[in-house]
């Protein structure tokens, strides 16, 4: 299946953290090209796996160095591309996972033309954004299947060419190869909708003092409700805000809302202050809008933020904890 560069694999990974920045009257220096005028020709094309760090923790940083490397001439003549990206698989079980891809493209006149162009000259006196759109590792290769990466021609701002961009995006591209990387959503957490991690906010918001001096709002009484359980790992516990796994989770009857509603409501106005925190938590979903978060154990509070007021602690009842833990 042929697809352009801009599929979603790209959009969700392609962007990088960091950034180039200049203040109003500053400047940017112009790329560092050191070391050999010309991309170096290597051997015959392997694969991504092998030729790029794709799936390690410096991936971002191999990628920006595209902006450094020597820019393509006309002694090396690409037959096609090789484009290295990583992106996010959805299973049909529900979960999700990050995946690296080797894509292929044929038709390279647009991304050549770009790729031969200069880099701009910086401009002193002009004001450039702090974000670095995407730069893509690409390899391009000869009919003998040596192949080089290219630097990335640069704008004013130290930011690739438009028209390189333009070039890419436009890439026609099919599939060669992919690998799982690591899952990201099991399908038990993407079956009930629950991400696989989430914040222990009662903790998060109150740390050890329980008590916010806040009428209880209104909770509501017909509303769709999800329940996501997440157990907190030990090293976690008694952090700023402790991170959860999935433990399960799913849609929530009306039945059992308006027994836990009524929990909520009928549940006491905070307590003294408790430095126990939960090993596991409660996260209810509230549609249109809304989440109460219920500690399993520990100090068993009720944080509950509905409207635009402030978050507000109740003391759990023993009831709440079996509707919703079991």
């Amino acid at each position: 299946m042929r697809t352009r560069a801009t599929a979603t694999t790209v959009a969700l990974l392609a962007v990088l953290a960091g950034g180039c920045a200049r203040d109003e009257g500053g400047s940017v220096p112009g790329p560092s090209r050191s070391g050999p005028a010309a991309p170096v020709v290597q051997d015959r094309w392997e694969s991504c796996e092998v030729a790029s760090p794709v799936a390690d923790d410096n991936w971002h940083k191999a990628s920006q160095e595209g902006l450094t490397l020597p820019l393509l001439g006309d002694e090396f003549q690409p037959v096609s591309a090789v484009v290295c990206r990583t992106g996010v698989h959805k299973r049909s079980a529900g979960g999700t996972e990050m995946i690296a891809e080797e894509v292929r493209a044929d038709d390279l006149t647009a991304l050549l033309a770009a790729l031969r162009l200069p880099d701009e000259a910086a401009i002193t006196d002009q004001v450039c954004t702090a974000d670095l759109p995407g730069v893509p590792w690409v390899a391009l290769l000869d009919r003998e299947g040596r192949w080089v990466r290219p630097g990335i021609p640069v704008d004013s701002c130290m930011k690739p060419r438009a028209e390189f961009r333009r070039a890419y995006d436009a890439l026609v591209t099919v599939p060669v190869k992919s690998r799982v990387i690591r899952q990201l959503e099991s399908d038990e957490a993407g079956s009930a909708g629950c991400s696989q991690t989430y914040g222990d906010m009662t903790w998060a918001g109150g740390g050890v003092e329980n008590v916010r001096e806040a009428d209880l709002p209104p909770v509501p009484a017909s509303t769709s409700v999800k329940r996501c359980v997440y157990d907190v790992p030990v090293e976690e516990r008694g952090g700023g805000k402790p991170a959860g796994g999935f433990r399960d989770g799913g849609p929530v009857t009306a039945a059992d809302w308006t027994a836990m509603r009524a929990e909520i409501e009928s549940s006491a106005a905070g307590s003294a202050a408790c430095d126990t925190p939960a090993s596991r938590f409660a996260v209810l979903f509230l549609e249109p809008g809304g989440t109460v978060n219920v500690e399993a154990d520990g100090c068993r509070r009720v944080l509950l933020e509905v409207g635009d007021g402030p978050g507000v602690y109740r003391q759990s009842t023993e009831r709440l904890t079996t509707l919703i833990f079991g």
